[in-house]
């Protein structure tokens, strides 16, 4: 099988480099494999790799800075992301690690979850007390907006120390979470300026967008490439006189 495939590929190429070849340089037989016509030729070989060399290097010049470009422009965006990123982390808190239940009232690193209900620790107020006649002891959770939730513990499940103890864990919680608060709103405060400052930094996208400008002027106003288009027609009008058919 592989040499059935390998034996007709020289008589194949050969075709196709001949085809090539007329097509190039059109005419008669002689004009374009004689060597007779190699100098007519050769004249519009070089006028055509002039031309296909200047084109050449004005799109390879200008797709280098087209791409300047649109790596600045993605190095800005991701910039502007990534303090996007941090801001919106600090906007939005989570309730994060659970530290402590007793009863319906977990305590988590950020918040206190009641049931459903979910109070932020920053600026919550945390009250103990203690009914002795009832053998109950209750904690009120109040919001910084002053809505109250109370939750109770009966002493038989839940002793009074048990209960006191905890209600101090969550008020020295809430203390923490609102020194921590205070932190991270001048953080947030940082991080717009520094927001603003990321979107404002578009001097090397600029800078790019010049580049790329300036290499499509220069190319535009390069005079070498009309040159060589013009010495491309004659090479081929040339032809044309010598064969009767214009080449390509």
């Amino acid at each position: 099988m592989s040499t059935w495939w390998w034996v007709p590929a020289p008589p194949v190429l050969l075709g196709c480099w001949t085809a090539w070849r007329l097509v190039r340089y059109p005419g008669r037989w002689a004009h374009a494999f004689h060597e007779a016509y190699g100098k007519e030729r050769k004249a519009l070989a070089e006028a055509r790799g002039s031309v296909r060399k200047l084109r050449s290097t004005a799109r390879r010049e200008t797709r280098r800075a087209w791409f300047g470009v649109k790596r600045a422009e993605s190095a800005h965006r991701r910039g502007v992301r990534r303090v996007e990123s941090d801001l919106e982390q600090l906007r939005t808190p989570v309730r994060g690690t659970r530290i402590d239940q007793l009863g319906a009232i977990s305590l988590y690193e950020h918040a206190v979850l009641v049931a459903e209900d979910e109070l932020p620790l920053a600026g919550l107020h945390v009250r103990f007390e203690l009914a002795r006649t009832e053998h109950v002891s209750y904690v009120y959770l109040t919001r910084p907006e002053g809505q109250t939730h109370m939750e109770r513990y009966e002493g038989e499940e839940f002793p009074e120390e048990i209960v006191r103890r905890f209600s101090v864990r969550i008020g020295n919680a809430a203390a923490a979470a609102h020194r921590t608060r205070e932190t991270r709103e001048k953080d947030i405060a940082a991080l717009e300026t520094a927001l603003g400052e990321a979107r404002k930094a578009t001097g090397p996208v600029e800078e790019a967008q010049q580049r790329l400008e300036e290499t499509r002027a220069r190319h535009s106003s390069d005079p070498r490439l009309p040159r060589a288009r013009a010495a491309l027609d004659d090479a081929r009008t040339d032809w044309r006189n010598l064969t009767g058919r214009r080449p390509w």
